[in-house]
């Protein structure tokens, strides 16, 4: 990627954690007071301070003289007036909020609150439990033998995380069926990234966070692997993902880009620190039929940087979902020798179509929200479970069956045709259940469809309708010609 030269390119990141000391700061504070240093912090990196004078420093100075624990107040107050994103934090108050960039030992999930409970948000790369084969969608039930099912989110969390090498049993529900794995905790590494195959031809990339570079190599391995899969089409999920690095978004952005030569976005400093930055991409992105872009009101910072350069430079993307958060601003994150830290605003984001869209969000091409579903067995067609359904098979079991699989959020409709989207439901119900796949719907599939509604009735969850709409919307793009051709030795060409 190009970019132009600036004096501060080693503090471009708007995670970065700076290993300097902290200003002029002293040990004894004999040389300056404590204000003194952290205003000297806030001048120097503030995209907001840029030739203000130290307005009041002296009056505050003697305030602070006789309410020395009125510090950490009075510097927030002030920060408060320059920007929303810039604070002052406790060195606990900063490893409970920045804990990607920081590590923890759990079994690595990202958690959300749905109606029916905690589910599981995001599976955790090269995690504790991704090796004991927990899923996205799993719905939290049980966390050693004890109901959690009412449990607020940060409860599950915490009764998650632990001492390492201490073991957890979890329980999950997925489509109805209970099942129980225990784990071992450990240090969660910093990858946020995952993926999966969603149906022939459609990938799932999964990125919750841009915590760091192993983020950016994770996704470039999923990347790069694509080809050989013959991916024609991406749903990139970025749905509570708060940001992270600058940099790892600007990476991923250019990696999908097929073409050379486009403005992807700019960074604006301050005017001393450079101004305005534009990233262009070097192209040899993989040309892809679609890519559909996940996003909600968690999106944000760099994550929305990321979706606004793909809606803004890509005639194949589709952004789906929720309104984003509206963090268009970029901070450092300074530490000081007392162990606080001091998060300073000293960027703004900048998309080629959009401008920068700090506090107003990116809204998505199709708006759509996720619905709560309550399930009712009785009112549900009867279903015989005692023969097999057949690929092209029209009847009313068949609608029966799909009326099931619609509640599990496998399928958009009910359909008394067993099409193509009704295989790939049925396929997707039986890897969840441990049931091969294969070209028909057996009694024992079935069986466990029916076993699994009863389970669910009476009780009410979310379901994913952007996930089923990003699916409907790739599986139409798989359907089409592929734009490029891959070699025997793995890698590809782009068709003319």
């Amino acid at each position: 990627m190009k970019k132009t030269a600036k004096k501060l390119t080693a503090l471009a990141l708007s995670a970065a954690l700076l290993t300097a000391p902290a200003g002029a700061i002293t040990a004894d504070g004999q040389s300056e007071t404590w204000f003194d240093g952290v205003w000297s912090l806030i001048d120097a990196f503030s995209i907001k301070t840029e030739h203000d004078p130290y307005v009041l420093q002296n009056y505050i100075n003697k305030y602070l003289e006789k309410h020395p624990e009125e510090m950490y107040d009075v510097i927030n107050d002030i920060l408060g007036l320059l920007d929303t994103h810039s604070m002052y934090l406790s060195s606990e108050e900063y490893s409970q909020g920045f804990s990607t960039l920081e590590g923890f030992v759990g079994i690595g999930v990202g958690l959300q609150q749905t109606a029916g409970g905690v589910q599981i948000g995001e599976v955790m790369r090269y995690s504790a439990a991704e090796e004991a084969g927990l899923q996205i969608g799993d719905l939290i039930v049980k966390i050693d033998g004890e109901d959690v099912s009412g449990a607020e989110t940060a409860d599950v969390a915490s009764r998650l995380r632990g001492q390492e090498g201490t073991t957890v049993s979890v329980t999950v529900r997925r489509q109805g069926r209970d099942i129980t794995v225990s784990i071992t905790r450990r240090q969660v590494n910093q990858i946020y990234v995952s993926n999966s195959t969603l149906t022939q031809g459609v990938e799932y990339i999964k990125i919750s966070s841009f915590a760091s570079e192993n983020d950016w190599q994770a996704f470039s391995e999923i990347w790069n692997g694509l080809a050989k899969k013959n991916t024609r089409a991406v749903v990139l999920d970025l749905r509570g993902n708060g940001g992270g690095l600058i940099d790892v978004a600007f990476k991923i952005a250019n990696a999908m880009t097929p073409d050379k030569g486009v403005t992807l976005a700019g960074v604006r400093y301050r005017d001393d620190m450079g101004g305005l930055e534009e990233t262009v991409s070097t192209g040899g992105g993989l040309p892809l039929n679609k890519i559909v872009v996940l996003v909600n009101g968690g999106t944000a910072s760099a994550a929305e940087l990321l979706t606004g350069i793909l809606q803004d430079t890509a005639k194949n993307v589709t952004v789906i979902g929720e309104k984003t958060y509206g963090k268009g601003q970029g901070q450092m994150h300074l530490p000081l020798i007392n162990g606080d830290k001091l998060v300073i605003t000293t960027l703004e984001m900048e998309l080629p179509g959009q401008g920068c869209w700090e506090g107003r969000g990116l809204t998505p091409d199709i708006q759509v929200g996720n619905s709560t579903v309550s399930v009712r067995e009785d009112a549900l067609h009867a279903l015989d479970t005692s023969g097999t359904m057949y690929f092209g098979e029209v009847s009313d079991n068949i609608y029966a069956m799909t009326e099931r699989l619609q509640l599990l959020g496998l399928i958009g409709e009910p359909t008394n045709t067993f099409n193509g989207d009704v295989l790939d439901a049925v396929n997707g119900f039986c890897s969840s259940y441990d049931l091969p796949a294969a070209a028909y719907a057996s009694p024992e599939m079935l069986s466990a469809l029916s076993d699994a509604i009863s389970a669910l009735s009476g009780k009410t969850y979310t379901l994913d309708m952007q996930m089923q709409s990003a699916l409907e919307i790739c599986r139409l793009a798989a359907a089409k010609p592929q734009q490029y051709s891959v070699r025997p030795d793995g890698t590809w060409k782009r068709n003319s």
